[in-house]
């Protein structure tokens, strides 16, 4: 046996077969080919990846190219050309408001504005500061209030933007003069509102304004631009689409310091359409002049007055007061303005005539005729003693004559306005037996007259006033009605609210013979008139109308407002005081509406006087003036 120990030769070459040769060439031959494969695939994994990559970046690159050149394209070429191309924006003057006879109510005037080109302001805060100090001096202006202006302006913009408004012709041509010297800051001449007679028109025209940054954004379909006008309330809201013009563009080259070269091309600006109204612009005058006479030598300060076609609805004069100067606006208003109007107790930028509501009081007893008439409750043969109270249990009612009317009729309680009279129409009277509508009655042709809902007229505001009725009440108030309610809502007291249009309304609607036409200010724009629509026709029996029709003329006949028969021409029309202070029921509005000539109605005028007392002592002065200057000047005898 061997030593197990024997260390033996690693390295001694052994000797093969030829069998065992052969097989061993074969497995390297094969591991040989599997290498070969596996670094064949490596290398195409490789190339996928690559590949992947490399198409995924053209990908990126061509994605951003499309969004940089045909997505963001024209934005950044207009960047790209700002510095040699710039377009200017010339607004264009308004249309022309006119009265029916063609006078201008509203026109433009020239006026110099400053703009600011905020990318071509200064970039170094000295070089700015030092000019803004400079074109502060010029207008006596604080420069921090230019500075405050500019910061909420479009700081990247080639537009112009208004940064100082009603520039005097000396600080214009200053400015102009010295123009290279400041860089970024243009004058420009502009067409704005000139109101006639902005005190009578106020609440009817509107006024215009500078275009704000979120009505921009309201009208981004339509060519507004960054200093452009745009109406702000009244006519000039209601018909903008009219009014304002197309803007033109004026192409100027510049150079690298802003600064202009020469004119390329000048589109003119088309200027808006001249929209025709309905309204008498003596008429409107005539009104506004004698109820500020009448009101201010009693210390009055809050009143609203209408006047229609009865026939047609067209309005002919609208009137709101407290009023204020339109042109403040027009111009640029300064904070202080601002505040005093904002601040006045009296509330100046409230439209009484159509969105002021009332208690309309006795002008609303020819309605109440009209119903009680039409539910057979009373005829013209119809009597009740008017003793001057109506009790029931507890409560008393009183009439407004404590001591009694005597025995009325429907005409005499329309003429001498009657409470104890409509109390019964409305709610009856235990003591006599009557039976009189009830709430849901009247309150059903109160509605058929076309209240407790907007009128149309052509004007942002109206409001639709209020109907009441025993589910209203339970409703809103939690409360029962009770037979109170029924009075007090019978002469226009308790919570039935009213605006003037519609006491003029249901006025006119009687004066015609029964038809509701939607009042409408507008006559003719663009070539195109306004037509008279009708609300309602064929509600009311012609025959009870004409009744209330000659209580109505019994009013100015024998009636609380005799002092109207002495003028040239016939009057029908009812007085009203209602109360409105349920702590000093003496506070009342003083009411009065009317038609002329009562056989051939062509005007129905309505007067409210808030806290002027009667009717007959305020508002029946006012008409009596007016109607005789209309007798005078406008009356038509056919």
């Amino acid at each position: 046996m061997g030593d197990p120990f024997e260390i033996k030769n690693l390295d001694r070459p052994k000797i093969k077969s030829g069998k065992n040769l052969q097989f061993e060439e074969a497995f390297m031959d094969l591991q040989n080919e599997e290498s070969e494969v596996l670094d064949d695939d490596r290398e195409n994994l490789n190339y996928r990846v690559l590949s992947a990559i490399a198409i995924l970046c053209l990908a990126i690159l061509f994605g951003r190219i499309f969004y940089l050149q045909i997505v963001h394209g024209p934005q950044y070429r207009m960047l790209a050309l700002g510095n040699k191309l710039r377009v200017q924006y010339v607004l264009a003057p308004r249309g022309l408001l006119l009265d029916q006879s063609g006078k201008v109510i509203a026109g433009n005037i020239p006026s110099f504005e400053l703009v600011a080109v905020t990318s071509d302001l200064p970039k170094d805060q000295t070089e700015y500061e030092a000019k803004l100090s400079k074109i502060a001096q010029v207008l006596g202006k604080d420069p921090s209030e230019l500075s405050s202006v500019i910061a909420k302006m479009d700081s990247r913009s080639y537009q112009a933007q208004t940064l100082a408004e009603n520039l005097t012709k000396d600080q214009a041509l200053i400015l102009i003069s010295e123009q290279s010297e400041f860089k970024g800051f243009l004058v420009q001449n502009n067409a704005i509102r000139d109101y006639k007679d902005p005190l009578a028109f106020t609440h009817l025209v509107g006024y215009t304004g500078k275009i704000t940054a979120d009505e921009l954004i309201e009208h981004k379909d339509e060519t507004y631009v960054l200093n452009d006008y745009i109406g702000k309330t009244g006519i000039e809201y209601q018909y903008e689409q009219y009014l304002r013009g197309v803007a033109g563009q004026r192409q100027a080259e510049i150079d690298a310091q802003g600064n202009f070269k020469r004119t390329l091309a000048d589109v003119p600006p088309i200027p808006g359409s001249n929209v025709k109204l309905n309204i008498d612009y003596d008429l409107q005058k005539t009104l506004y002049d004698t109820l500020t006479g009448v009101m201010g030598a009693r210390g009055l300060k809050r009143a609203a007055a209408v006047a229609t076609n009865p026939k047609t609805g067209q309005v002919l004069a609208l009137i709101s007061l407290p009023s204020f100067d339109s042109n403040m606006f027009a111009r640029g208003i300064t904070s202080d303005e601002y505040a005093q109007l904002i601040n006045n107790p009296n509330n100046p930028f409230l439209n009484r005539a159509i969105s002021g509501t009332y208690p309309p009081g006795s002008t609303i007893k020819p309605v109440m005729a009209t119903a009680g008439l039409s539910e057979g409750v009373i005829t013209t043969k119809t009597k009740i003693l008017d003793d001057g109270v109506i009790r029931v249990g507890a409560y008393t009612f009183y009439g407004y004559e404590h001591g009694g009317l005597g025995l009325m009729d429907i005409y005499s309680a329309i003429a001498r306005s009657s409470d104890i009279y409509f109390y019964t129409v409305g709610g009856g009277n235990s003591k006599t037996g009557s039976v009189g509508l009830g709430p849901v009655k009247i309150a059903e042709w109160f509605r058929k007259f076309n209240l407790g809902k907007t009128l149309g007229i052509d004007l942002p505001g109206e409001k639709s006033g209020l109907v009441p009725d025993p589910a209203w009440k339970q409703r809103v108030k939690k409360e029962k009605w009770y037979l109170g309610d029924t009075y007090h809502e019978s002469i226009g007291q308790g919570d039935l609210l009213v605006t003037p249009l519609q006491i003029n309304s249901w006025t006119a609607t009687i004066a015609n013979g029964g038809k509701i036409m939607q009042p409408y200010i507008l006559n003719e724009v663009a070539g195109k008139k306004t037509e008279p629509h009708v609300l309602a026709e064929n509600v009311f029996d012609p025959n009870f109308i004409k009744i209330v029709q000659d209580g109505m003329r019994q009013t100015v006949t024998a009636g609380s407002a005799r002092s109207l028969n002495t003028l040239p021409i016939e009057i029908s029309g009812k007085t009203g005081t209602a109360q409105f202070d349920a702590r000093n029921l003496a506070r009342t509005h003083a009411l009065f509406t009317s038609y002329a000539p009562s056989g051939d109605p062509q005007i129905a005028l309505t007067i409210l006087v808030e806290a002027g007392g009667e009717g007959s002592s305020v508002a029946v002065p006012v008409a009596k003036q007016v109607y005789a200057w209309w007798a005078q000047n406008r009356y038509n005898k056919k």
